[in-house]
């Protein structure tokens, strides 16, 4: 698999100690969380509101005071549930964080089965048993120790960190065979490269026709694998993705509106004007103004 695809280029934390925490705080309208992936680990929380976070091809509905795992490498997106406002906290780590250097019995015994997905371990931590309380405890820590950033809070927030990665071990399943995963990771890097595609030429004229051609299937089994896996139509996202691009232009340039839509990949501004108030709720002329405004 080309490791760049959808790869997030954003470093967390530094080499010393990679780790970095993150608030986001969601009004609705907003995208969650974009389609990406990243070669971290991350646990996410919901402080208020709720969504849906996908993990490859699972979902989740998340309220507050819930959390998910994201594993190393795996594919994941939030999308708003019932339009409603959220907010979230996040840690992004390396597991080389957890890693002494040399051979190491912890790392390889324990960390290491997590990060190759070698246990069936549970993603939503809801707080319905007594690890999972446990669990959202040290999560909460780790985020206000990285955020204070108080004297030793690193030695503190890895301890914390090693805490929360026990108790998931500890009630996790290991896995005996992977071989009936093989098809779904080929699928999951097709997708991945087709994402890859369509990122780099939203700009041009792009059809299903086209991109499946370029992943080597066929146009029906595209189109069914993709709705399959994002619940929605290879174009659908496409336009959503467009509509992305569009409201940076907005914002970021003095272009007309007409330029944005054929910078973005529409040839028809009616489409275009229809197309963003769908995904946005109002028109591109209107959301300029309002940021103006502000």
């Amino acid at each position: 698999m080309d490791k760049t695809l959808l790869k997030e280029n954003r470093i967390h934390g530094d080499p010393s100690f990679p780790l970095c925490a993150y608030y986001m705080d969601i009004v609705p309208g907003d995208v969650v969380l974009d389609c990406h992936w990243h070669e971290e680990m991350e646990f996410l929380v919901v402080n208020s509101g709720k969504a849906i976070f996908q993990i490859e091809t699972e979902y989740y509905n998340v309220h507050a005071g819930e959390a998910i795992l994201i594993n190393s490498g795996e594919l994941h997106a939030g999308y708003p549930l019932e339009n409603s406002p959220c907010s979230y906290e996040a840690i992004v780590f390396n597991s080389d964080l957890l890693h002494s250097g040399s051979f190491d019995l912890i790392y390889s015994k324990y960390i290491e089965p997590i990060t190759k997905n070698r246990l069936i371990f549970k993603r939503h931590i809801t707080g319905g048993s007594e690890w999972e309380v446990e669990l959202l405890l040290s999560l909460s820590k780790v985020l206000k120790l990285v955020f204070a950033r108080q004297p030793a809070y690193e030695m503190l927030a890895k301890s914390e960190l090693l805490n929360m990665l026990a108790q998931l071990i500890m009630n996790s399943t290991p896995l005996v065979a992977e071989s009936e995963k093989a098809n779904g990771h080929q699928n999951l890097d097709r997708l991945k490269s087709a994402l890859k595609y369509m990122h780099d030429n939203y700009s041009q004229k792009l059809s299903t026709r086209g991109v499946s051609a370029f992943l080597g299937i066929s146009e029906g089994y595209f189109c069914r694998l993709f709705k399959h896996y994002f619940k929605r139509t290879p174009m659908d996202y496409l336009n959503y993705y467009r509509i992305t691009q569009a409201i940076k232009l907005l914002e970021e340039t003095e272009l007309k509106v007409l330029e944005v839509a054929m910078e973005v990949g529409f040839d028809n501004i009616s489409y275009f004007i229809s197309t963003f108030k769908h995904y946005v709720g109002i028109t591109p002329s209107k959301y300029r103004s309002q940021g103006k405004a502000n």
